[in-house]
């Protein structure tokens, strides 16, 4: 796990170089390195996990190639021993080594053959052509910034701004961001910055840049299969899948929750690989706190955990560190205690943790598929002529100046989102709306912009259940909670590897129909049963709860004060793509709701702070 930054036809300054080095340190506090070739260099801070020697430093040379690379190939060995009878020979014991020699065998289609996560640059100086690789499921991040034949990359915002004169907002992104709490792959919040979308590479040479995608997960469900046959394919994959992410010659442990995916990983590490550690955090809040299941599932599994309370004096420290761990707008409040728990690991010892994030995605574990899709068909059955005239009605009857009166019980917003809810005509749109903060024309508002066609998503297909899952599989997941742990991780010097996003894994889940993933209303069916056979039922089988903390109730006196400063004038001004009337407005409803002891705004108002504090820490300087 690394730091990677770099330019193709740009002239970078030494002092330049300099910044760049310090700002990706974190990523990489065991070593760095420097390629310069005229108009190309690439950048490199190491994390020492795979071949601690110098042997594994980076950048990489062989033959015309050179290579910097940020993330693990699981199966390198084997990788290596493909390419040996074709005449190829290893000084090391590295992954990197195995990568660039792949490459050089197999060209693009060497990514083919990994199993693992990874954001990577090959410069080729044969042809003068420079390559950007990203894993399949986008575990690893990469930004890149394109014009007039001038590249720069770098595996976190704050690294390529500093190759990056524009830094003009993105009003689309921005208005994602208000509407889902985070920017999507497709954009950045600079017009001139794009991420490299999971599954693609691109190429970037004197005829310009070409970009393509090498995996596209398909949803293709097999329904000839009973479910003994699914469970057993399931357990042969998932034992694969989490003793790979055990390569390692560093201290490797994993985050529990005693959730049924953290159980399962912990379950199937334990008989099939041997001791392992386990790390959780508590609250003094009960409904908030999941440790007592995690002990309860470490103590059945005999496995060595450690566990630790989060306490308010050190969440309101995270809380002031927010947007130094995260360098876009991000209004994930859960990393907070994946940084505390992340510390507790880092403190035993660890040097990577295994997090068992994807579970709910690929498997239909969250419980509002269940209830939108429920929703969705009662909607449905009305024919579309009649939604339309509904909706037609509700404007004329209450046009925005009238809504703007409807402060009681939030219902502004409750009529904007249900119009939203009647006119959806596919589920995809549906399932945005129904995950939605903020409704379009509420967004239109607050920044004075139309957003036609606005969405995560154009290319799902699907009219059933899955379009729920592959919606937040292709978006929530890697922009949101990938985001949150590999900032939460990296900012402190710590490896984080995502056992149940091995790509095999998932394409196997894409081959499941959604009746035997979301059996009669329940979800996880298949981890259900699989877990099943390594635990008593009883020692995992609770009510879900989200990885989160009251971050309301502990910080509304913090909040205010916030709330107070931030959306004053004052506080306001420069931020001209605001509509500065509406924020005020957001915020004299927040104290009206709050007078009547009501939150229904509070998620909205803490999407607003979070921008500000961004604004605040990378313009207002």
């Amino acid at each position: 796990m690394c730091g990677i930054a770099g330019y193709y036809n740009k002239v970078v300054h030494s002092d330049q170089l300099a910044q760049l080095f310090q700002s990706l340190q974190h990523r990489g506090p065991d070593d760095n390195g420097l390629f310069q070739n005229g108009h190309v260099g690439l950048l490199h801070t190491r994390l020492s996990i795979i071949e601690l020697t110098k042997l594994g430093a980076q950048p990489y040379y062989f033959d015309k190639l050179v290579l910097i690379f940020n993330g693990e190939l699981y199966n390198y060995k084997e990788v290596r021993s493909e390419l040996i009878p074709k005449g190829y020979n290893f000084d090391s014991n590295s992954d990197t080594e195995v990568l660039i020699k792949a490459f050089h065998c197999w060209r693009e289609r060497a990514v083919e053959h990994f199993i693992g996560m990874f954001a990577f640059c090959i410069y080729d100086k044969q042809i003068d052509a420079l390559y950007l690789f990203r894993d399949r499921v986008g575990i690893k991040p990469l930004y890149y910034s394109y014009h007039q034949g001038v590249l720069g990359f770098a595996s976190e915002l704050k690294s390529l701004s500093i190759l990056v004169d524009d830094k003009g907002i993105d009003k689309e992104a921005l208005a994602l961001y208000f509407r889902f709490g985070f920017i999507p792959h497709q954009y950045s919040i600079y017009k001139s910055v794009n991420k490299l979308e999971p599954g693609s590479f691109l190429m970037v040479s004197k005829d310009g840049l070409k970009k393509q995608r090498y995996w596209i997960p398909e949803m293709s469900s097999d329904e000839n299969r009973n479910e003994d046959e699914w469970i057993e394919e399931l357990e042969a994959v998932a034992i694969s899948a989490f003793t790979y992410r055990m390569v390692s010659d560093v201290p490797v442990g994993i985050f529990l929750s005693g959730g049924i995916d953290s159980s399962l990983l912990a379950a199937i590490l334990k008989r099939h690989y041997g001791n392992i550690n386990s790390f959780t955090i508590g609250f003094n809040e009960p409904r908030f706190d999941e440790s007592p299941f995690a002990r309860r599932v470490a103590t059945s599994l005999g496995i060595k955990h450690y566990e630790s309370k989060l306490e308010l004096s050190e969440a309101r420290g995270l809380l002031g560190d927010f947007y130094s761990i995260y360098d876009e707008p991000f209004a994930d409040t859960s990393g907070i205690p994946t940084s505390f728990v992340t510390r507790l690991a880092k403190n035993t010892g660890m040097k990577v943790v295994l997090s068992a994030d994807g579970g709910d995605e690929l498997f239909g574990g969250y419980s509002h598929y269940k209830r939108a899709f429920a929703l969705y068909q009662r909607i449905q059955r009305l024919p579309y002529s009649v939604r339309k005239l509904m909706v037609k009605t509700s404007n004329l009857l209450l046009n925005k100046k009238a809504r703007k009166q409807l402060v009681f019980l939030n219902l502004e917003h409750k009529i904007y989102a249900l119009e939203e809810l009647f006119m959806a005509n596919d589920i995809k749109t549906f399932f945005e709306a129904v995950v939605a903060n903020q409704a379009l024309p509420e967004i239109e508002q607050l920044l004075n912009h139309s957003f036609p066609g606005l969405s995560l998503s154009n290319h799902i297909k699907d009219q059933t259940q899955q379009a729920m899952l592959m919606c937040d599989f292709s978006s929530y997941l890697p922009d949101d909670l990938l985001v949150k742990v590999d900032r939460a991780t990296m900012h402190q010097s710590m490896e984080c590897r995502e056992p149940f996003l091995d790509h095999r894994l998932v394409e196997l889940s894409w081959r499941m129909p959604i009746g035997f993933k979301i059996k009669n209303g329940v979800g996880k069916y298949p981890l259900r049963r699989l877990l099943s056979r390594y635990m008593p039922d009883t020692s995992f089988d609770r009510q879900k709860q989200g990885f989160s903390i009251p971050i309301f109730n502990w910080f509304i006196k913090d909040l205010d004060s916030l709330f107070s400063e931030h959306f004053s004038d004052e506080g306001l001004k420069g931020i001209d793509f605001l509509n500065r009337s509406e924020v005020q407005r957001e915020y004299k409803k927040y104290i009206s709701y709050k007078a009547r002891n009501k939150d229904y705004n509070i998620e909205k108002m803490w999407r607003l702070l979070s921008f500000k504090l961004w604004w605040q820490r990378y313009h207002d300087r």
